[in-house]
């Protein structure tokens, strides 16, 4: 089993070699397929003159394999670069598109918004086809000056482009060429501008995001300043209304007390009465005696009713001092009123 699995690994490494020999012989080969015919005709020649058949190499050696592995990277890794340089190139043109989609749909957003304000949102007095012609008319105005601005910043640049031409057509004619050393300084150069760039994108990024917590947080806000507005309303007007309800209990023990105060100096009376008259008839002193009954009933009615107004009068105080701070004891003091008032 062991001997199996080291022949199986062997013809493993023995198809990898091949596959590389074939793939850099296709590349090789190709490129010096006469070269190699005029070499295998000299060899012919010289093989026929000595009489014998020379039997090539059937392994290689490991010179020729190290060689040959450097080789085929080096191409692997120009070729990834190549892919690298590629998709580099894609992806900054994907890019552009996007930031250009952005601009597109900002400008969008902006003429939308426009649009609503100075045709739908705008004074009355007009036709809607004027306010239509003249929005179409300012927007046509300002794009002429766009295109202006952007054909007078073209020239610009193609001014600056056939001066920079000019100047390395100069240096090339006076033979300072630019050097490797040079392009490897262009290079770190860029790369140190497009992690700038790289940076700047994401600082953006952040800030569109902290803008879009900051507007949610603003719109909660609102939500919450239109409720407490509103529960404030409520609490002004259940205020006023306790205070209504305070005012017309005081009116009530008002009227009680007056009522209390005529009915004592009426039993006054009638006690100093009976008091001076002596002994009454029998059936005076039952009239007497049940109309004595009844006016101390009447007298304990009025009491017991000016204590509970006074205590409802005390409880609609507390209430209403405590209704401009807390809904809840506002609410529970409404319903101990009404329940005061129907007793």
């Amino acid at each position: 089993a062991e001997r199996l699995a080291e022949i199986q690994s062997d013809n493993l490494a023995l198809e990898m070699e091949n596959k590389l020999l074939t793939l850099h012989a296709s590349r090789v080969l190709q490129a010096t397929s006469e070269e190699q015919e005029e070499t295998e005709k000299a060899v012919r020649k010289a093989s026929r003159k000595a009489g014998k058949k020379e039997r090539l190499p059937q392994e290689l050696t490991l010179q020729q394999k190290w060689e040959i592995s450097n080789a085929e990277g080096d191409v692997t890794k120009a070729a990834i670069e190549e892919c690298k340089t590629v998709q580099e190139k894609l992806i900054d043109e994907l890019r552009a598109l996007l930031e250009e989609a952005d601009i597109k749909i900002a400008e969008t957003s902006k003429d939308q918004y426009e649009f609503k304000r100075d045709v739908f949102n705008s004074a009355p007095g007009k036709p809607m086809s004027e306010k239509v012609q003249h929005f179409l008319e300012e927007k046509l105005r300002t794009k002429e000056s766009v295109v202006g601005k952007l054909t007078l910043k073209n020239a610009a640049l193609k001014q600056q482009i056939l001066k920079m031409e000019n100047q390395l057509q100069h240096k090339e004619e006076m033979g300072e060429v630019l050097h490797v050393i040079d392009f490897d300084q262009l290079k770190i150069e860029n790369q140190q501008y497009l992690e700038k760039i790289e940076e700047r994108n994401n600082e953006l990024l952040k800030l569109k995001l902290t803008t879009g917590n900051i507007v949610q947080t603003l719109n909660a806000s609102k939500k919450r300043l239109n409720r407490l507005m509103v529960e404030s309303e409520t609490l002004k007007r259940m205020i006023v209304e306790k205070q209504a309800l305070t005012k017309k209990v005081q009116e009530e023990i008002d009227g009680i007390e007056v009522e209390k105060v005529k009915v004592k100096k009426a039993n006054a009376a009638l006690q100093k009465q009976i008091e001076e008259s002596g002994m009454p008839e029998v059936l005076e002193y039952v009239t007497q005696k049940a109309t004595a009954h009844q006016l101390k009933k009447d007298l304990a009615n009025y009491e017991r009713k000016v204590e509970i107004g006074e205590m409802e009068l005390r409880r609609l105080r507390t209430q209403t001092a405590r209704g401009t701070g807390m809904t809840g004891m506002g609410g529970t003091g409404g319903l101990g009123g009404t329940g005061a008032t129907n007793r």
